[in-house]
């Protein structure tokens, strides 16, 4: 029988916390506080009254607060990172008159001393709490309060760190790898917090969401949630059509208690508040091309018709793959085309010929093709501040990627090494606009398969190469990764613009 009360996440979030400093993702910007995310710690509440602290993040003196914790016991410590001790003064008011006892590895222990020289120096800073330090290894389970707490060793990177069982709970944070006799500890949980940072790419040194899924499954627990959660996750209000039925994504507060042989969540759902927002976002996936466009189609006739009405449309950002096709523009130059349709159709490739601007181009797997269905006078635009802002945006994904991405004069899109003899395109643009409406948009190439530009001149040119994120990146990345990255671009670009304009309509209506 378990001494668990209750359990409480009190952070869910990375070493950086949610939002991030600076970033204008629209994780980051979402208004919903399940994505307002503290760094990681969690509070174990037992049967007697004593709490029992797993890690002390730098937002504890604010966790505390929230969750009304008016005094500890004991810590137990997963490694000596900051965002994982960095509360550790915040304990003062706790430890002055009651003492608590913090374990961990002796390598940690040692480094608190350190940090906290003012606290176990020989000249001991007057006021200092009541700490007691006590070493413990990774192999040797102890009793505290009526728990049975079974260390666990994981590692974080190559660093060598703590995870703990405690009773039937399973406590993973920053966990990259683990060896099969540690990970048998784990199994059967009957709760296991589990560390996931983003979504698929793989990171040095901690799971993603889709290594976290698999281990859940591995070791057979009945109920999980993710933690150490970053912006790269998807919004909170995504999760629960993308995870099993078994599994949350924690926030920062869930809340669990112990309720016979299960552990039951208890905290309410926290409703997601509404905010204006620059677009709404939707990614098609893997999508036909005509299917993308009949909708495009229909976005932008509503669209017409609302403001033709005198109303204010909503604005629309499609991300989607293509089976492989080519379109041409309305001035575009047949002969750019170099076989003929029906060879292409003999190879199972369309040919669509189109409204947008440009030339020919390619779309196909492994390409993120991207259509603004954007009313410009929210953003105070033309069409050439749409495409230079669009532009921008490219840029500014590809520099988070190590890519330096440049604008060349008379040429639309992106390119390397601009004026230089292998000067070549990585993106491509081509747009539409009636009643400063616009349609198609962008053509990114990620893993694009670039035999395909070898059936036409792209965009027209005869003298330039095209390329991919895959062929220039110095290290591999996935396509969700750099769909949030692009479209983290376009949501700080245009929510700037549409900022700067009702600042701009608000200083004009002051004046009349």
């Amino acid at each position: 029988m378990s001494n668990i009360k209750r359990i409480t996440l009190l952070g869910s979030g990375t070493s950086t916390g949610v939002p991030e400093p600076g970033c204008f993702c629209r994780v980051c910007l979402s208004n919903d506080p399940r994505d307002k995310r503290g760094r990681t710690s969690v509070l174990i509440e037992t049967c007697e009254g004593k709490n029992v602290l797993l890690d002390c993040s730098p937002d504890f003196h604010r966790q505390a607060v929230l969750a009304g914790i008016d005094h500890l016991d004991a810590i137990l410590l997963s490694h000596e990172h900051y965002d994982h001790i960095g509360g550790l003064d915040d304990l003062r008011t706790f430890a002055w008159f009651h003492g608590i006892t913090i374990y961990s590895l002796p390598r940690i222990i040692m480094a608190i001393k350190h940090r906290l020289h003012y606290y176990f120096g020989s000249n001991r800073y007057m006021g200092t709490p009541d700490l007691s330090l006590v070493e413990i290894d990774s192999e040797t389970p102890f009793e505290l309060f009526g728990l049975h707490i079974q260390p666990v060793e994981i590692l974080h990177a190559k660093l060598p760190i703590l995870g703990f069982r405690i009773d039937d709970f399973v406590f993973f944070t920053d966990l990259k790898t683990i060896a099969r006799n540690e990970l048998e500890k784990a199994h059967g949980a009957k709760l296991f917090f589990v560390n996931a940072l983003r979504a698929t790419k793989p990171h040095p040194s901690h799971q993603t969401i889709e290594e976290a899924l698999a281990m859940v499954k591995e070791v057979e627990a009945k109920q999980a949630v993710l933690i150490h959660l970053s912006h790269h996750a998807p919004l909170s209000c995504e999760f629960p059509s993308i995870l099993p039925r078994n599994v949350v994504a924690g926030y920062d507060g869930i809340t669990f208690d112990a309720i016979g042989d299960s552990f039951v969540h208890v905290s309410d759902e926290k409703i997601p508040l509404s905010e204006p927002q620059p677009y709404k976002f939707i990614d098609l996936g893997k999508v036909n091309y005509e299917v993308a466009l009949n909708q495009q189609k229909q976005l932008f006739n509503e669209a017409l018709e609302i403001k033709k009405a005198g109303g204010v449309p909503m604005n629309t950002l499609l991300f989607c793959e293509h089976e492989p096709v080519f379109t041409l523009g309305k001035h575009g130059n047949s002969e750019n085309m170099l076989l003929a349709e029906d060879v292409l159709k003999q190879r199972g490739i369309n040919l669509y010929r189109i409204e947008r601007g440009g030339d020919i181009t390619f779309h196909g797997p492994g390409q993120i093709t991207g259509y603004p269905i954007f009313d410009l006078e929210q953003f105070d635009m033309g069409i050439k501040d749409f495409i230079h802002t669009m532009e921008q945006c490219i840029i500014e994904a590809l520099r988070v990627n190590g890519i330096k991405g440049e604008r060349s004069v008379g040429a639309p899109g992106i390119w390397l090494d601009v004026a230089k003899t292998n000067e070549r395109k990585i993106c491509a643009m081509g747009v539409y606009a009636s009643r400063y409406i616009t349609m198609h948009g962008f053509a990114l190439n990620v893993f694009t398969n670039l035999s395909y530009f070898d059936m036409i001149n792209p965009c027209g040119f005869t003298n330039k190469g095209v390329t991919s994120l895959e062929k220039e990146m110095p290290a591999p990345t996935s396509m969700e990764l750099v769909k949030q990255q692009v479209e983290e671009a376009f949501h700080r670009n245009f929510r700037n613009a549409m900022l700067k304009m009702q600042a701009k309509s608000k200083l004009q209506n002051a004046y009349n």
